[in-house]
């Protein structure tokens, strides 16, 4: 029932939590889970960092190349039925922490099947379901939460939100158990973009140069990551297109209005 990597020294559960009666389940559920689990003889098993993960990711397989999930055919991972309703396999939760600019409530894992996402065809408005990532992608989700709070997913690529996903559990190593770590720093509202006033330079003068965080960028930038693509802009098409003044199809900083549209 185990599967041991001469490589790295790790023992690995052969089946997934879909084998055992877990199934799907939020990131906290799956720590817990993990770590009393009770498997193959053994009690010490946990939940793989992104890392441990990423080094069974077998990349000569996928669902399109194979008929198979992106690992060696020794798993037996769970077959699933994705958004469309057709056959996959799951995503896998590691143990590490996805941060982000506002926070770290989302937790990265790795698909194993098809790493799908939600595209928007901009002339009629309709959403196709594709594999935007590929077998093998890193991506995170939300640590809990309701997922149908995300119908069409996340981001440019509309990233699928299943926020309940699969274990596959671990053992061995050098990982320890921490219940401390570094101290994370809260970045002020009034400087979001992450960019450090020069010294002489106050918040007052990044903000009368345009520098600062402003009104537009505090509402649309709803991932944190410094910009606005089109998926976050609720604007006017021809709007986006008159801001983004370099054509690389997001705003930043420098591009953002500082005030409200002037009235004609």
């Amino acid at each position: 029932g185990t599967i041991s990597d001469a490589a790295t020294g790790l023992m690995w559960m052969k089946v997934d939590s879909g084998a055992l009666n877990g199934g799907a389940m939020n990131w906290g559920e799956a720590l817990q889970w993990s770590e009393k689990l009770n498997y193959a003889g053994h009690g010490d098993w946990r939940l793989p960092n992104v890392k441990e993960l990423h080094s069974i990711v077998d990349f000569s397989r996928s669902l399109k190349t194979t008929n198979s999930a992106a690992i060696d055919p020794l798993f037996k991972p769970t077959v699933i039925k994705d958004e469309g309703g057709r056959n996959n396999y799951p995503f896998y939760w590691t143990s590490s922490t996805h941060l982000n600019l506002r926070s770290a409530g989302s937790a990265d894992y790795i698909a194993f099947g098809e790493a799908l996402g939600w595209m928007k065809d901009r002339r009629t408005g309709e959403y196709t379901l594709l594999d935007v990532h590929g077998a093998g992608a890193q991506r995170s989700d939300p640590k809990s939460g309701d997922n149908s709070r995300f119908p069409y997913g996340h981001g440019p690529q509309g990233d699928v939100i299943r926020i309940n996903n699969y274990v596959l559990c671990v053992r061995g190593g050098e990982a320890t158990l921490k219940s401390t770590g570094p101290r994370i720093e809260k970045v002020k509202k009034s400087n979001r973009s992450g960019r450090k006033a020069p010294q002489g330079e106050s918040q007052q003068g990044r903000k009368k140069s345009g520098k600062g965080m402003n009104m537009f960028m505090s509402r649309l930038d709803k991932n944190g990551d410094g910009k606005i693509g089109k998926s976050e802009f609720d604007g006017p098409k021809n709007r986006f297109g008159r801001i983004d003044k370099n054509g690389d199809g997001f705003i930043t900083i420098d591009e953002a209005p500082q005030g409200p549209p002037k009235k004609r």
